[in-house]
């Protein structure tokens, strides 16, 4: 099987993360992925939805390694557009509906932030949803 585009569907249990995205204003919600080597090759930002009991939210993704971070680690990570719900230990479904942007690395957080203003509006717009 040659690499996944998108749209494809990521499931897993919520964990918590360094809880950075809620200190920068978008809060995620990481995914638990034990098997997580597979994912290495779909890196990037999606406009994505999450299926969480039965209900789809819109929101925006991403999956890699979070280089501009001190200590970078590989998560599957999403926010929900104006969802503020404790959902650690539910079980979701990501599905990445399109692809935005590559990874970056950006020389401070203010930048990234600024970076993901951009991505979120964009996303927003993917689904008409302003």
């Amino acid at each position: 099987m040659g690499p996944m585009t998108a749209p494809f569907t990521i499931s897993g249990t919520v964990i918590k993360g360094n809880q950075l995205g809620r200190k920068l204003g978008y809060p995620t919600a990481n995914l638990d992925l034990p098997d997580a080597g597979q994912f290495h090759h779909l890196t990037g930002v999606y406009a994505a939805t999450v299926e969480l009991e039965s209900a789809i939210f819109p929101g925006m993704a991403n999956i890699g390694f979070r280089p501009t971070l001190e200590k970078p680690s590989f998560t599957v990570e999403v926010n929900i557009f104006d969802f503020n719900e404790d959902i650690y230990g539910q079980n979701i479904s990501i599905r990445f509906l399109e692809r935005i942007r590559d990874e970056l690395r950006f020389n401070s957080l203010d930048e990234l932030v600024r970076q993901m203003e951009k991505d979120e509006v964009e996303c927003r717009g993917f689904f008409h949803f302003p």
